[in-house]
């Protein structure tokens, strides 16, 4: 590669759900490990969205605060 480039990744949304996809990363354990390994592939940027236990989207800073935690840790 003669050219920089940064890759984005949008590893869930606030809508698709476990029944629209089983490998949909919904827990926050899930969304680091889907973060960790585009991490490791080469990108730079994760767009993310929180959820609660069960699914539902949330703009909890605490949840938020969990997945940094996890993503400075991890990526």
């Amino acid at each position: 590669m003669t050219k920089p480039c940064i890759i984005c990744v949008a590893i869930t949304g606030s809508v698709p759900q476990k029944a629209d996809n089983p490998s949909v990363p919904i827990s926050i354990a899930e969304q680091v490990e889907s973060a960790q390994e585009a991490f490791e592939a080469g990108a730079s940027i994760v767009h993310c969205h929180v959820r609660l236990e069960d699914g539902t989207p949330t703009s909890d800073p605490d949840r938020f605060a969990l997945l940094m935690e996890g993503l400075k840790y991890h990526c």
